[in-house]
């Protein structure tokens, strides 16, 4: 998961460290043990194949919500909120296969990311839920995690992923 955050989301060792709560020398030795792991195995670089999937999606999930977290909330530079690196989770999320726990994430992601334009103030300090000016949310992204949602229960009870 640690090379997973750096490659995919660009994530710091420090960064990293912090969300899984262990020392940057831990993270970094993880990465590099990854590293070399690979190489050694030559594993190639490619989705894995459907019947392995289900194993791998929670890996996955966490991985993408790491990336979400650290910028919806960021842990380190000036900005409190790192849009950029919060909207690389949200794709991340809907390339991913549109089975009821990805599309649950992706609600909740896309949902979150909807209160961001109104989650800090002119000079960037944070502002409470009960304090944000709602119309300075984002509606189109309200209304990508409601039928995202709308899609994971659809699928979840064996409806397809449109209700078919």
């Amino acid at each position: 998961m640690a090379l997973a955050l750096r490659v995919l989301g660009g994530l710091t060792s420090d960064e990293i460290a912090r969300a899984f709560l262990v020392p940057t020398a831990t993270v970094q030795a993880r990465i590099t043990r990854t590293k070399k792991t690979l190489a050694a195995a030559r594993v190639p670089f490619e989705a894995p194949a459907p019947q392995d999937r289900s194993a791998r999606i929670g890996s996955v999930l966490s991985v993408v919500y790491v990336i979400f977290t650290e910028g919806s909330t960021a842990t380190s530079g000036e900005r409190w909120i790192r849009t950029d690196l919060a909207h690389v989770a949200v794709r991340l999320a809907r390339l991913l296969p549109h089975e009821p726990e990805v599309l649950g994430l992706l609600a909740l992601l896309e949902l979150t990311a909807a209160r961001f334009p109104a989650r800090t103030g002119p000079s960037g300090e944070p502002v409470l839920l009960e304090d944000q000016d709602r119309a300075r949310w984002d509606r189109a992204a309200i209304g990508r995690g409601r039928a995202a949602l709308t899609r994971a229960a659809r699928v979840g009870r064996g409806l397809g992923p449109y209700g078919l």
